[in-house]
């Protein structure tokens, strides 16, 4: 399913702990158009929890999360 996907941004948050991941999430939305995707990786395990609450309390919907060995992948659609 994320093949399918079409990123319009991309955000590389590797080694960064919390709450960075979701400072520079927000920031890179902020930038960007209502509907466009923000593709996120992150090295942070509790962005598993962190990033999920955020987007619902900011109201942007997680389209899709991959998770592979100490790499998570969220893609975010801005509304």
């Amino acid at each position: 399913m994320a093949d399918e996907i079409k990123v319009n941004q991309t955000l590389d948050a590797k080694g960064m702990n919390c709450p960075i991941p979701i400072l520079k999430t927000k920031r890179a939305l902020d930038g960007m158009a209502k509907d466009q995707i923000l593709k996120v990786l992150t090295t942070d395990p509790g962005s598993q929890k962190d990033m999920p609450a955020w987007a619902n309390r900011t109201g942007n919907v997680i389209l899709h999360v991959d998770q592979a060995p100490g790499l998570f992948t969220f893609y975010i659609q801005k509304t």
